[in-house]
């Protein structure tokens, strides 16, 4: 992704918004999740800053994610088309160590360092990536062809394998008698 930077001191100051739309093919940590790269992402983040009693100032920025993404079913292994919306709100600090101090403590906001040169594209990446399922599955799936779920196989005639026993059952008869 081919993303400029972003001052986000001078970003949030002007209370600027930029938006854009992304080639998911062009995500690639994004694009090795999905069963097929095809399709984009619209971006758009939006800065703002908000002015504290002593006279300094707070930077906040905000990413809403919206795309169709196309990954493999857990369950049935065919594609499945997956729409993602997501709207994340971060605050900015001056420095790593005082994120990860603050990021605990505040749950609005995740807390991101400010930078002069602030990589967007890689917060884009990032977002998609935790916005995808961790288990893809089509909402009403069905079994995968050629296998039939077991209630069906007993109700037509055909031959059920008993189910394996535990690995562990003779275990069991290992089992000293108590006293």
């Amino acid at each position: 992704m081919s993303l400029p930077s972003v001052d986000t001191h001078e970003f949030c100051r002007r209370a600027d918004t930029a938006r854009g739309t992304e080639p998911l093919s062009g995500l690639p940590r994004v694009a090795s999740l999905l069963a097929d790269p095809q399709g984009d992402v619209s971006w758009q983040l939006t800065g703002r800053s908000a002015v504290r009693a002593d006279g300094s100032r707070l930077a906040f920025m905000a990413l809403e994610l919206q795309s169709t993404v196309t990954m493999r079913c857990v369950r049935c292994l065919e594609t499945v088309a997956l729409p993602l919306s997501e709207h994340r709100s971060y605050r900015l600090v001056g420095n790593e160590e005082q994120a990860a101090q603050e990021d605990a403590d505040d749950d609005d906001y995740d807390v991101l360092v400010a930078s002069r040169r602030f990589d967007l594209a890689a917060l884009i990446e990032d977002e998609m990536i935790m916005a995808l399922p961790a288990v893809p599955r089509h909402e009403d799936c069905q079994a995968p062809a050629g296998v039939a779920p077991a209630a069906s196989s007993a109700d037509s005639g055909t031959q059920v394998e008993p189910a394996p026993e535990h690995p562990f059952a003779v275990l069991s008869g290992l089992k000293r008698p108590r006293a």
